[in-house]
């Protein structure tokens, strides 16, 4: 806990209220396609802005919340939201890692193996095909 955060509220738990309505959402979205877009067709530092704000804005938009609006309107509220998404993002960090290590196999070491000689099939004096390469070897 925070030492200026009272200790009396309960940390609120469940999705974030939307603070991010109408035509303002609309908005968000448009312009995060849009900025996102042309940071993705330029090359530098002033694509990788556009990109990074285009993406923002278009969370901000899809997800309904801002966390700079929240901030504003009730500062301790937000960080109380702010800490429990980060608990529980160390929560999933910390069970990926653990199915992670569940998945992981020992490495396998390839056992060398010899080839098998190759030895010619015995040859039936009866078979058609044998008398035609005798012939053909005692011709040679």
């Amino acid at each position: 806990m925070v030492a200026f955060e009272p200790q009396s509220q309960p940390e609120r738990q469940g999705p974030p209220r939307q603070n991010v309505r109408g035509w303002e959402r609309l908005l968000s979205i448009g312009g995060g396609l849009l900025l996102a877009a042309l940071g993705a067709s330029k090359h530098g530092q002033q694509g990788k802005r556009q990109l990074s704000v285009g993406g923002l804005l278009l969370l901000r938009g899809l997800s309904g919340h801002c966390s700079v609006k929240s901030a504003v309107d009730d500062p301790l509220a937000e960080i109380r939201y702010l800490r429990a998404r980060v608990q529980r993002l160390q929560e999933l960090v910390l069970m990926a890692e653990e199915v992670a290590d569940r998945t992981q196999a020992a490495p396998v070491v390839p056992v060398p193996v010899a080839p098998a000689p190759v030895t010619p099939a015995p040859m039936d004096p009866g078979n058609p095909i044998a008398d035609e390469f005798a012939s053909r070897e005692q011709s040679r």
